[in-house]
């Protein structure tokens, strides 16, 4: 089993989120697995070395201190199977419509998911 030192946590995906802030005419970010942490910047590479030198500090502290660090997720957490509930009308249109474009409903759902998730990326 790897032990999980500062090292370890500094490698794993976690995800950055930089955003302009018209408000306070700066750069505006933070880590999502971790909670109440923001920072800011003139710049977004100003904001990304605050949220590294922020994610050293609070891994460190918390090692120190024995407390749970939150990971991102893994791709390996998932197995690809979702259940998903809906109304009959929905699932007719979408039975409907994949067999319009001569698709399966599952994969008629998946593309559409791939389209939204690129427009939120």
């Amino acid at each position: 089993m790897t032990k999980k030192n500062l090292d370890y946590y500094l490698n794993l995906p976690y995800t950055y989120i930089i955003e302009w802030s018209d408000v306070d005419e700066c750069f505006l970010g933070s880590i999502a697995e971790l909670e109440h942490n923001m920072t800011c910047g003139q710049t977004r590479d100003d904001v990304f070395d605050n949220l590294k030198e922020a994610l050293v500090s609070y891994i460190t502290t918390s090692l120190d201190n024995n407390l749970e660090i939150p990971e991102p997720l893994k791709i390996t957490d998932f197995k690809g199977i979702i259940t998903y509930r809906t109304s009959k009308e929905r699932h007719y249109r979408l039975a409907k419509q994949a067999k319009l474009i001569g698709k399966s409903i599952n994969a008629f759902i998946d593309e559409a998911i791939s389209e939204k998730l690129q427009v939120t990326q």
